[in-house]
């Protein structure tokens, strides 16, 4: 179980007045146990319900020894089960009459280095497969070989999208199809592992006219929001400098066509950025822009310090340039 994770829920409960509180979401079991109470995709198998001084995993006959034994970081839970014929019903309060992505935004030492441990693995492992792309493989294929990699050093891909030459231009959210890659390729990726989520963008040119300027402008505009992400802005903040970033560099409609990133952790976008969003920076907490034009996107996670940002998907292997002080990834040719 995460010890600091609990603390902050036990806290937020006594300030509630809740005696007990039922923890259902699949974000909220990842941040308190580090595990997965999912069988089918984002649909929870189990509830923890938290006491101050206990906690209990209520799940059926099915799942009751496999998330006991593989998905709880030790030990410290007890166990409620029903019959698999005679579902229980989730009791109230719970996570979801009341949000709780407030209190995941900040994250642990603990949760710090997992999370830097994460960003190496996937941005080695995606730059490691689109060094060996060619324009004959399809998006497909190159999906399948990196998730099959990924799953190997136990990373779920959450989010996995690519696009060749074709459907670069055309879509800024291309699921893999059987076409082959062509002169240009584009991998996304959000990859999981112990519930923590990282988020990392490559480009691979194979002699495309253009990639690197387009690379240029978005890279200068992901510049606007990295030199705003510190203690004190707001993701509103961050968002207005993004839109006129673009304005000023003569593409003022792509800030509508695409969001641009904000707050990760638990899910793969804890809070979008909007022009108006509130919620203020802290150390502690990640960030992943997405600065994108057709044929253009770049994408790293990066954790808020008191004194700077710290890049945690960094893979030293992929070319990169300076820009504004830090080096940034470049379109592979």
């Amino acid at each position: 179980m995460n010890s600091a994770a609990l603390d902050k829920l036990r806290r937020w409960m006594e300030a509630q007045g809740f005696p007990r509180f039922a923890v259902s979401t699949p974000a909220n079991f990842a941040w308190l146990t580090g595990g997965d109470n999912t069988v089918v995709t984002n649909q929870s198998a189990a509830w923890l319900e938290v006491e101050p001084a206990a906690v209990i995993l209520c799940t059926s006959a099915i799942e009751a020894s496999r998330l006991r034994e593989e998905e709880l970081d030790g030990p410290g839970a007890q166990l409620q089960v029903w019959p698999w014929h005679h579902p229980a019903a989730l009791p109230s309060p719970n996570d979801l009459e009341h949000d709780l992505t407030a209190l995941r935004l900040v994250l642990s030492p603990g949760e710090q280095d997992q999370l830097r441990e994460l960003g190496r693995d996937c941005a080695r492992l995606l730059g490691d497969r689109l060094r060996a792309a060619h324009p004959e493989l399809s998006e497909r294929q190159l999906a399948g070989q990196l998730a099959s990699q990924l799953m190997a050093e136990g990373i779920r891909p959450l989010v996995l999208l690519v696009a060749g030459e074709r459907r670069v231009f055309r879509y800024r959210h291309p699921l893999p199809k059987a076409e082959p890659l062509g002169r240009l390729a584009l991998v996304g990726l959000c990859g999981q592992r112990a519930g923590l989520i990282v988020s990392v963008s490559r480009l691979r040119s194979f002699g495309h006219p253009g990639a690197a300027a387009r690379n240029a402008v978005v890279l200068e505009v992901e510049r606007a929001a990295l030199e705003l992400s510190r203690p004190g802005k707001t993701l509103g903040e961050v968002a207005r400098a993004m839109r006129a970033a673009y304005q000023e560099r003569g593409y003022p409609e792509a800030f509508e066509e695409h969001h641009q990133g904000g707050l990760g952790g638990y899910r793969t976008r804890e809070v979008l950025a909007t022009p108006q969003q509130p919620t203020r920076l802290e150390a502690g907490m990640v960030v992943a822009w997405n600065p994108s034009l057709p044929g253009a996107k770049v994408e790293d996670s990066f954790l808020i310090g008191q004194h700077g940002l710290e890049e945690l998907t960094t893979d030293p292997a992929w070319p990169s340039t300076e820009v504004g002080g830090r080096r940034r990834p470049l379109v592979l040719e």
